[in-house]
């Protein structure tokens, strides 16, 4: 881990930046371990249009939370549920839901600031939907 610092400031377009699996799109690193932090993770993903959706997994601790800046965000749970929040919503999955997220538009790319407490590798890939229970592709 990194030495704490009192303060950590970064502009997101300079943040450290990887890319999301399945070239999805980019994520942008703001706050996380590297820079001291051990509570929380922060980063905001651009999200291209028509990208598939993520890897189905859980987080064994972390509470996962999506906040829309740009376009549209798909999110599937299980139990087969598919929800899209807008621009200015807010999502909320806790610690031990099966879930995969992506962008909900084909023509926009999609913007999101996802924060994850408490922060540290936590990212448990599943091969399939609990029960088999799928959720419904999108309109």
């Amino acid at each position: 881990m990194a030495e704490r610092t009192k303060f950590h400031k970064v502009k997101i377009e300079d943040a450290p930046t990887r890319s999301l699996p399945m070239g999805r799109g980019t994520v942008f690193g703001c706050v996380d371990p590297s820079v001291g932090s051990s509570n929380v993770d922060v980063h905001v993903n651009v999200i291209e249009p028509g990208a598939s959706r993520g890897e189905i997994h859980y987080h064994a601790k972390a509470e996962n939370v999506y906040i829309v800046m740009d376009g549209q965000l798909e999110v599937c749970i299980e139990v087969g549920q598919r929800h899209v929040l807008e621009v200015g919503e807010v999502g909320f999955i806790p610690p031990g839901v099966v879930h995969t997220a992506t962008n909900a538009r084909s023509d926009i790319a999609c913007k999101i600031v996802e924060v994850y407490a408490p922060a540290g590798k936590d990212f448990h890939e599943v091969d399939d939907w609990p029960d088999g229970i799928q959720p419904p592709d999108g309109d």
